[in-house]
């Protein structure tokens, strides 16, 4: 008898391509991500083989969801739906250590495209179960279509024996009995789809990987002993790759060499290397300061530590209750964060510091970890800002912190675990332009966007060792789906507090505030943590722009 055509199914055939996409989609990042676990020795390569294999298996049932039926149906919208979950709640601190070479801006951009694919493949999945009427009406009219040909067949191989003549079978109903399906056809397309994320995916892969920006190769740390291999860090970085982009040949200044992940360290400074166990004092140059910084905390030297820092200086210690004023409160609360050396002291690996320079002045960043005979390594974060003031370069303030990974702090924060900064009081020195200038640039997230300075050498130190500068501090901020305020106070300093020569008119200062920033967290739930900043900020024209920050979790972290 005549069949009836097959039910309607465009609704099946999109949920197919969809979860065929989703699935070739997950087949390229899955690529990409054993190069780049290989390469940085970062997750668990098992983890991405197992999501590579349900990748392939996702491919296979999106080209089974044409042909319709429940079971099929509700394995492909699982396999969209999970991998729309794992991209969509992607730890951000992972994303950073897979990508470490781009810049944060980058990441944060490369953080965005798989979100917006997690929920392209969540919709995925809801296209395959809205089709689960159509797939299971095909279903049905695919099975008695399949039934009825093979009746069809036996009856025509009996009615074709000798002596009876062939029946007449409908042309009608003959269109519709193998249904247009082509396996032959799917299993290239798989293939094809497999083979092109795949290789893709290892190219990209390779190149993420491999590549390094064409203006400055970021170095390994340097690992050695007290203070002379500080000097060899800093001194020596230039020969690691970094060519110096401002202050000219003999000049006596350390110049800057900005790099595309954010860094720029000491290049072309005059300071040699100190020998083993000779103290360097604080002279004409940063490197020299920078120096006998490393030579003090090395030995946890209370004396030397006051000797860097001017008598009214000010500093964040790593504990959320830490913050000192003046030269002796801030060397006591260095030495109590140090904590007591090992026999010969600490042994520092550094990176190369980040440093930006105007008239006689230095905002410094480093990263040190600090270890010794039978003593867990230990990171710190370490901003200040330096000035040279008779003919010798001291610290005015300063920010020591040790970082502490975004969803670490976001978990504590929601458990209400997280420690509360030591309030600042409103007190500012010099300039009232200043202090109003800190105030509004604190008011809102786009008010700091907005006073952020785009001079190379600005630089954004994160709570998490996040590292941004320049113009991409701007964009980063601007794309940010948070709010920050002035938590209490604004403890403000202007120039003329410690350089005689800004009396009339200061054009540098520095700012400690604590600002609450306030997120959405993975449900759609607002979540505040109060961090510790300090901003340096300095006079463009008419108005004053921050060149630096650096923000912190208090601690104690468990």
């Amino acid at each position: 008898m005549p069949m009836s055509g097959p039910p309607g199914r465009a609704l099946l055939r999109l949920a197919g391509v969809l979860s065929q996409l989703t699935c070739g989609v997950c087949l390229l990042v899955g690529t990409i991500s054993v190069v780049l676990v290989q390469q940085n020795k970062t997750g668990q390569i098992g983890a991405v083989v197992a999501w590579l294999a349900v990748a392939m298996v996702g491919l296979v049932f999106g080209g089974l969801v044409y042909r319709g039926g429940l079971v099929r149906m509700l394995i492909a919208a699982a396999i969209d739906a999970g991998f729309g979950i794992a991209l969509v709640t992607l730890d951000a601190d992972t994303l950073r250590k897979l990508l470490k070479i781009l810049s944060a801006s980058d990441v944060a951009t490369v953080g965005d495209g798989l979100t917006l694919a997690g929920y392209g493949m969540l919709g995925a999945a809801a296209v395959c179960l809205i089709a689960l009427p159509q797939g299971l009406a095909f279903a049905r009219w695919f099975h008695t279509a399949a039934a009825t040909y093979t009746a069809m067949a036996a009856y025509t191989a009996r009615s074709t024996a000798r002596g009876f003549p062939p029946p007449p079978i409908p042309a009608r109903g003959s269109v519709y009995l193998i249904p247009a399906d082509e396996l032959p056809s799917r299993r290239r397309l798989y293939i094809v789809l497999g083979g092109l994320a795949i290789g893709v995916g290892a190219g990209i892969g390779v190149l993420v990987s491999s590549a390094r920006p064409s203006e400055a190769p970021d170095p390994a740390p340097v690992t050695s002993k007290a203070s002379d291999a500080h000097a060899r860090a800093a001194s020596g970085s230039a020969a690691g790759g970094r060519a110096p982009s401002t202050a000219g040949a003999g000049s006596g200044k350390p110049a800057i060499a900005g790099s595309a992940g954010g860094s720029a360290a000491i290049a072309g400074s005059a300071a040699p290397a100190a020998p083993e166990g000779v103290a360097i004092a604080p002279g004409n140059s940063v490197a020299d300061l920078i120096f006998a910084e490393h030579g003090a905390i090395a030995k946890v030297d209370a004396k030397a530590l006051g000797a860097l820092v001017t008598p009214t200086a000010f500093g964040f210690g790593i504990d959320a209750g830490e913050l000192a004023e003046g030269r002796d409160a801030i060397a006591a609360q260095i030495v109590r964060d140090l904590g007591d050396p090992p026999a010969g002291g600490f042994t520092i690996s550094a990176k190369p510091p980040v440093i930006g320079e105007e008239r006689d002045h230095a905002w410094i960043v480093e990263e040190l970890e600090l270890g010794g005979a039978g003593r867990e390594p230990r990171h710190f974060a370490i901003s200040s800002l330096a000035a040279r003031v008779a003919g010798t370069w001291t610290i005015v303030a300063l920010h020591w912190a040790t970082p502490v990974s975004d969803a670490t702090a976001e978990r504590m924060a929601i458990l209400k675990t997280l420690p509360a900064p030591h309030p600042i009081a409103d007190h500012h020195d010099g300039s009232d332009e200043l202090d109003h200038a800190v105030r509004a640039a604190f008011a809102s997230r786009a008010a700091f966007a907005d006073a952020i300075s785009e001079r190379a050498d600005a630089f954004n130190y994160g709570s998490g060792a996040e590292r941004a500068h320049g113009a991409s501090i701007k964009k980063i901020f601007s794309k940010l789906k948070a709010q920050i305020r002035l938590h209490d106070g604004a403890r403000v300093a202007a120039g003329s507090a410690w350089d005689p020569a800004q009396n009339a008119a200061p054009w540098i200062g520095w700012a400690a505030v604590n600002v609450d920033f306030t997120s959405k967290t993975r449900a759609a739930t607002d979540v505040t943590q109060t961090f510790r900043v300090l901003a340096i900020l300095i006079k463009d024209g008419a108005s004053w722009k921050i060149v630096q920050t650096q923000w912190s979790n208090g601690g104690p972290v468990h």
